[in-house]
């Protein structure tokens, strides 16, 4: 193992050790930190994006579409599915261990009394961020904000370009509250005086809420509906929809996807992408039709209907809407054998809930229940109850690890089946690892 190598694992090592002796702090305080960093924001064009589902999707999508137009363009995400550097991409790569290294010693350095302030696991990784973009001198940055909106951490950025608000639902109850208003008021908190804010506007009271908070900050706020784009059309690896632009006419786009939820998130999109060329951040000369037709196609999110085998999918459906809408996409599949679902989630969630709704829609023959290697995992004693409650709707099993669970998929498997693995990010990528290393081992 190279020094660089072991460096960076110890690193991260020392990164996932941080919840067991700091707490979230106050967004000056995190503001505060920014300002002894230089206040790198100063230099950027911000794009900064909120919302319960969708987010990663939306920051990728905007992220491939400037790329390609020959933006230099930095994406800070959460979670990451295998590793950490995945969190940090610069035209769509993520950084090098080197970079990450050198901006985890950069921040530390700036902690002149850890005994007092030390960032959270979060915010130190949105502090390397920063730092990491900033060295880059990239041209646009996007944020996308962890839990919530008002106390997150990229909140505390002193300037902004654009606001995004993907789909709201209900998660992280404990902290964003019960209701989609509470949950929205919340994600509201991104707003800032006079920057524009575009909002996926399905629900009516939620799209009031953002209404409200926009008018109280001066923000410009354009709601979407569905007026904004048309019927989509499913083949068999893709998706089509039309979107009504102001500067390019109707737009017949292809997403490399069967996700159907990506249609309402590209729909943000392109709307960004109109907002960000009419205030002159980005030009129209170079973010042409083509640019954003082929940007949308060639951006694949990973672990958002993922093939990652042949007839396996994985989506990181990790909270009841986001079932929801996994299950509007299984459904429209195609799929003409039998459906089985590998299911996992963390504890927190409303994994009872969620799997209702999987039980419920009649789509899987078999469901089958494992537990993440994720400490925050729920048990094979909790999953063995939950598999009781809905072992009568559907034919239902557990297993003691996701081998265990593919390789029952594989035993029952026949022509035409689909195997689908959601419930969690965490069980998303813990999916694609063993893949990837199968892949290698086998010399792929």
């Amino acid at each position: 193992m190279t020094e660089i190598m072991q460096k960076y694992r110890d690193t991260v090592e020392k990164l996932e050790r941080i919840p067991g002796f700091t707490k979230k702090h106050s967004v000056e305080e995190t503001r505060s930190f920014l300002r002894q960093m230089g206040s790198p924001e100063n230099g950027m064009h911000i794009v900064h994006v909120a919302g319960t589902n969708g987010k990663g999707s939306v920051c990728a999508y905007l992220a491939g579409i400037l790329q390609l137009a020959g933006y230099h363009v930095g994406l800070f995400t959460s979670p990451h599915l295998i590793d950490t550097r995945e969190r940090f991409q610069i035209d769509g790569e993520p950084v090098s261990r080197e970079a990450f290294l050198e901006a985890f010693d950069y921040v530390e350095s700036l902690l002149t009394d850890p005994a007092s302030y030390y960032p959270t696991y979060f915010e130190m990784l949105f502090f390397m961020g920063m730092h990491i973009f900033a060295e880059a001198k990239t041209d646009i940055v996007i944020l996308e904000t962890g839990v919530g909106g008002r106390l997150d951490a990229t909140n505390a950025v002193s300037r902004k370009d654009l606001t995004l608000i993907t789909k709201i639902g209900l998660d992280h109850t404990k902290y964003l509250g019960d209701t989609l208003e509470k949950v929205a008021g919340e994600k509201a908190g991104i707003l800032m005086s006079g920057v524009p804010v575009i909002v996926e506007g399905g629900n009516e009271a939620v799209a009031d809420v953002f209404k409200r908070k926009a008018a109280q900050t001066g923000s410009p706020c354009r709601i979407l509906s569905e007026k904004d784009y048309g019927e989509i059309l499913i083949h068999k690896k893709s998706i089509d929809f039309s979107f009504y632009s102001q500067y390019y006419g109707i737009i017949q786009a292809r997403l490399h996807t069967t996700a159907l939820y990506q249609a309402d998130n590209t729909a943000l999109v392109l709307a960004a992408v109109e907002s960000l060329t009419e205030r002159g951040i980005i030009s129209r000369s170079r973010v042409t039709k083509d640019v954003l037709l082929e940007g949308l196609y060639q951006t694949q999110w990973a672990g958002r209907m993922e093939e990652i085998a042949p007839d396996l999918f994985v989506d990181g459906a990790h909270n009841p809407d986001g079932i929801q809408a996994f299950i509007r996409s299984v459904a429209a599949d195609g799929c003409e054998g039998m459906r089985r679902l590998i299911f996992s989630a963390s504890a927190d969630k409303d994994y009872p809930q969620m799997l209702r709704l999987l039980a419920d829609s009649g789509l899987f023959d078999r469901i089958i229940l494992t537990p993440m290697k994720s400490t925050r995992s729920l048990s094979c004693e909790a999953l063995q109850e939950a598999a009781l409650k809905i072992g009568e709707t559907v034919a239902t099993e557990v297993y003691r690890d996701l081998n265990e669970a593919l390789e029952r998929t594989t035993d029952l498997k026949q022509k035409d089946d689909r195997v689908y693995l959601a419930g969690s990010l965490y069980f998303v990528g813990e999916a694609r690892e063993l893949f990837i290393r199968t892949a290698e081992s086998d010399g792929v």
